[in-house]
């Protein structure tokens, strides 16, 4: 019961700080959107660069990887398209990492705590 009431209270102080909780957010999704945060795989010879909004701001492939898409055999060809897709997965895990743990820093600065469990679903 005392649990219940404990919750109640705090939605209740959630909720009249609730325009200061949205400027912060917004605060943190600004910082998120500028925030840059790079994959890769095959040892470096695919970079993706991923902002923390999930956009991707650019791909690099070393030579090598050109040679291999354009004149390689299928299963080159096949290896080469693994290597981006890996480096842009690995980019984007990176950035819903940053975000989980920007919005875990942003709650616990506003006196939330969110349960671990979200962050990690964040993330």
């Amino acid at each position: 019961m005392f649990d219940k009431l404990k919750q109640a209270t705090q939605m209740a102080g959630m909720l009249k700080d609730l325009p200061k909780l949205q400027a912060k957010l917004a605060e943190v999704r600004e910082r998120l959107a500028a925030t840059k945060v790079e994959g890769n795989a095959g040892g470096g010879a695919v970079r993706v660069v991923a902002f923390c909004d999930l956009r991707i701001e650019s791909i690099t492939l070393d030579p090598a990887v050109f040679r291999g898409i354009a004149t390689g055999s299928s299963a080159d060809q096949s290896y080469a398209n693994r290597m981006i897709t890996d480096a842009v997965n690995d980019a984007l895990l990176r950035a819903r990492a940053r975000v989980a743990e920007e919005i875990g820093r942003a709650a616990k600065e506003s006196g939330i705590d969110l349960p671990a469990n979200l962050l990690e679903q964040l993330g």
